[in-house]
């Protein structure tokens, strides 16, 4: 995956290095996650490596991987989390996790 961002490249390459997940394409996923969570964190949401660290994650060629990533059974359970899947989900016009599964998760 490559980033116009070398800072954000070096992070994505070394949390993507560290990822323990069986399969480049979940290691793809939470790499992204904790690298948009870190520079949300330092640079606000605005931020130029915010947006592009989420023009990555919902690139059609990860979006079945996203979809799973949020399907996993402990993915609801951080209240940030889940309001990144919700962004996540407005911003794809799609719900990224398993409807059936979260009853109780506004529309």
């Amino acid at each position: 995956m490559n980033f116009t961002d070398p800072q954000l490249q070096e992070c994505y390459q070394r949390n993507f290095a560290e990822a323990g997940n069986p399969s480049d394409e979940l290691r793809q996923i939470r790499a992204l996650i904790t690298v948009h969570d870190l520079f949300q964190m330092l640079e606000g949401s605005h931020s130029a490596r915010v947006h592009e660290t989420i023009e990555h994650l919902l690139l059609p060629e990860l979006r079945p991987t996203l979809r799973s990533w949020y399907q996993r059974s402990d993915a609801d359970r951080n209240p940030a989390a889940v309001a990144f899947r919700n962004h996540l989900s407005r911003l794809a016009g799609e719900k990224l996790e398993n409807v059936a599964d979260n009853p109780h998760d506004p529309p």
